[in-house]
């Protein structure tokens, strides 16, 4: 499949599910899941619809083969891992890798996307559902994002990620011990996402205005002496030490994204004024805001850390669920629809840029191929 066809079946994957995801309704709090021992009409089709979301976006990243900018550098380190080389992935990482290569009897590391792609869907879309105050709406900006099509590249970290935007719950909820269990969980396969823990349980809290002047002017000395933290980052990241990665990420387009949704959510806590403290919503609305701000601080500010975009994400994910929210609470029906349909062309719009650009060095996500059509395949000794 070459690269204008790879784009039209990525505009197709991502237009059948979010059909589908249309399809959907919000659930209530009133809302009875069984009666007389059998689902709901309502139940059923929203776990038929969601099923068949699942289905198609598994089938498609189960499938692939040689897509993303690290798919043979992970078939490789697989190798390692289960005939006890020097790896510098994780334990849980290593140890699925054996798992799966003794219950098979060979080295397929088809099997091993396949659990990656199955069990980061599994959260991502258990996370939409749950928390998410429309199911359809989180899932258009997941898929129009490109968050789904970059789970195809560095599927450790992808995997803590949707562990992590599954976490945010636990700790809005103040559950810290359910949510530090999950990281933990999620730290198995990326260590980075440790650094959650404190951040998701400093950004529950009311900021002041002296709070975020604070962090800015300490952020901008940070970028001032960059080198000497750049040195520490090499410190606990050594394996950037002496790559292409040290050049830093600049300003790129979820930066950009970050900035949009920012501004978004600031003229909303504006334009709802002083009475937005009194809603039952606001603390979870300010969580997103905050780590938003993160998200953009972290970006600019920190650019020059080697792949801060990772750390970035851990942050601005929020937005999936920030969005939403912002649109459900706009009172002004008028505002609401052309609010929601600015976001929807914004997004139509950074998608296809987001796909015109995805077969360059450090994406890889073009050409679209399948191992089902390949005679291909990556073999060590």
């Amino acid at each position: 499949m070459g690269r204008f066809g790879s784009i039209l079946f990525y505009l197709f994957l991502a237009a059948v599910t979010c059909m589908m995801a249309w399809q959907i309704r919000q659930p209530s709090v009133e809302d009875v899941l069984w009666t007389g021992g059998q689902r709901t009409r309502k139940s059923f089709r929203n776990r038929l619809f969601i099923t068949g979301i699942f289905v198609v976006l598994f089938l498609a990243a189960a499938l692939r083969f040689d897509i993303g900018n690290d798919y043979r550098q992970y078939t490789q380190t697989a190798h390692e891992a289960y005939v006890g080389g020097y790896v510098v992935t994780e334990a849980g990482f290593n140890g699925l890798v054996r798992l799966l290569y003794w219950m098979t009897g060979g080295e397929y590391y088809e099997l091993v996307f396949a659990v990656f792609a199955f069990v980061t869907l599994y959260f991502f879309l258990k996370a939409f559902v749950r928390q998410s105050v429309d199911f359809s709406q989180t899932f258009f900006l997941f898929m129009t994002f490109g968050l789904y099509f970059q789970t195809y590249n560095t599927v450790r970290y992808y995997l803590a990620l949707a562990i992590a935007l599954y976490a945010m719950k636990y700790v809005l909820e103040k559950d810290y011990i359910r949510f530090v269990f999950w990281i933990f969980a999620a730290a198995l396969f990326h260590k980075s996402v440790l650094l959650v823990i404190p951040v998701y349980w400093i950004c529950t809290f009311a900021w002041k205005g002296w709070h975020i002047i604070a962090g800015l002017l300490a952020s901008a000395a940070c970028y001032l002496g960059k080198g000497v933290i750049l040195r520490l980052a090499l410190v606990v990241y050594p394996s950037y030490r002496n790559t292409v990665y040290l050049e830093g990420s600049g300003i790129s387009a979820s930066t950009l994204r970050i900035l949009a949704v920012l501004c978004l959510y600031l003229w909303f806590v504006t334009y709802t004024g002083a009475g937005i403290r009194e809603k039952v919503w606001y603390r979870e609305l300010r969580f997103y805001g905050q780590l938003n701000l993160l998200a953009f601080v972290a970006s600019t500010a920190f650019s020059f850390l080697p792949v801060v975009t990772r750390i970035a994400y851990y942050f601005g994910v929020s937005q999936l669920f920030l969005i939403p929210l912002v649109i459900r609470h706009i009172e002004d029906g008028r505002i609401r629809r052309r609010v929601a349909w600015i976001v929807f062309g914004v997004c139509i719009i950074y998608f296809l840029v987001f796909l015109l650009m995805a077969h360059k060095d450090g994406v890889g996500l073009l050409p679209y191929k399948s191992w089902l059509f390949e005679s291909q395949r990556y073999t060590y000794k």
